[in-house]
């Protein structure tokens, strides 16, 4: 009686107690399954962010392509075109 005076609560510390531990124990694995993925998305998301990098400096290059490619075809008629009123 006189343990059971002493500390009434005793059991319930000591369940509470073991089942932090066991907690504790599933949280390390978990910690670090959360590390590794987070790794995971940064990487990929580094990947994603290079590509599209790449994608807007090919879109502009070929935007620069066909401007070029439509001055030529211009300048082209504009001598065709001469051509031909020069004949008349």
């Amino acid at each position: 009686e006189l343990e059971a005076l002493a500390d009434p609560m005793r059991k319930d510390v000591s369940v509470v107690r073991k089942r932090i531990d066991v907690v504790n124990k599933e949280l390390k694995p978990l910690g670090t399954n959360v590390q590794k993925k987070e790794k995971e998305y940064k990487d990929a998301l580094d990947a994603f962010n290079e590509k599209n990098k790449e994608k807007v400096q090919l879109i502009n290059k070929l935007v620069e392509l066909v401007g070029e490619s439509e001055r030529l075809r211009m300048k082209k008629l504009e001598e065709l075109s001469k051509s031909v009123d020069s004949m008349q």
